[in-house]
């Protein structure tokens, strides 16, 4: 998405992004601090109704954004790179502090799996001869991206019937073993990678030409979602670091008597 953006999407990615930090804040300051704060994290409609929906944002604007890339194959390893990265990160710092901050498959993990399983699914389109690469190849390589995604959220209703057999093998399925260390984040592959299928489906659809779908937004619409697009561009880099930053401000502060 260099050339040619699309800042509804850059904006939506960007809320999401933020609403994402500002969970991991009130997580911080109520689990880690330990202070008796935003207890409505632990409600059943913050579990299940609010939380998702930023988290769905997130993956289906970053599914779509697979239609913007020049290469899916770079993109996805330079992911899975900062994983990889954040993952020994976590590892350390968790030995170090005694907290359990572990990470070992989360949002971004899965980005990375997407984007290159979307890669390496599109390997023949995108290699195709002209004449080849009509209409009806692209409508069955879509057929195939829509029953994957519909197998990974039906997978999901099976889960805890398999339960017993978790492992830390099968934890990016969403198989964990019973007995683990405690995990900061937790994203598995089932049935969150089918809703960046999802948008990558959408994004071949809708924006087949790698174009805003709303290219005559009036102008305070587009001065509203400045601050967001911003986010949404640098959204690797500011999910990667923002909570190294907010532990470091949060204990410095607990630090000098103030919270």
């Amino acid at each position: 998405m260099k050339n040619s953006r699309a800042f509804e999407l850059d904006a939506l990615r960007g809320l999401a992004l933020l609403m994402m930090i500002l969970h991991h804040f009130i997580f911080d300051l109520r689990y880690l601090l330990d202070l008796d704060v935003f207890a409505f994290q632990e409600t059943w409609w913050f579990e299940n109704l609010l939380r998702p929906v930023f988290l769905n944002v997130f993956l289906l604007i970053s599914g779509i954004c697979c239609t913007f890339s020049r290469s899916n194959t770079r993109r996805g390893l330079r992911l899975l790179l900062v994983a990889c990265g954040f993952t020994a990160a976590t590892v350390i710092a968790s030995r170090i502090s005694g907290i359990d901050l572990y990470i070992f498959f989360n949002v971004l993990h899965l980005l990375a799996l997407g984007t290159l399983l979307y890669a390496a699914v599109t390997w023949p389109e995108r290699h195709a001869s002209p004449s080849e690469a009509n209409e009806t190849r692209k409508a069955g390589l879509d057929v195939l991206l829509l029953l994957l995604a519909a197998l990974l959220l039906w997978l999901a209703a099976l889960l805890p019937h398999w339960a017993a057999a978790g492992s830390y093998w099968l934890l990016p399925l969403g198989l964990p073993p019973a007995q683990m260390v405690t995990m900061g984040d937790y994203l598995p592959v089932i049935p969150w990678l089918g809703f960046f299928i999802i948008g990558a489906l959408i994004g071949r659809r809708v924006y087949g030409t790698r174009q805003s779908a709303f290219p005559g937004a009036p102008g305070w619409l587009m001065q509203v979602s400045r601050p967001f697009e911003w986010f949404g561009r640098h959204s690797l880099w500011v999910y990667a670091l923002h909570q190294p930053v907010l532990l470091a401000v949060l204990y410095a502060l607990r630090g000098f008597g103030l919270i």
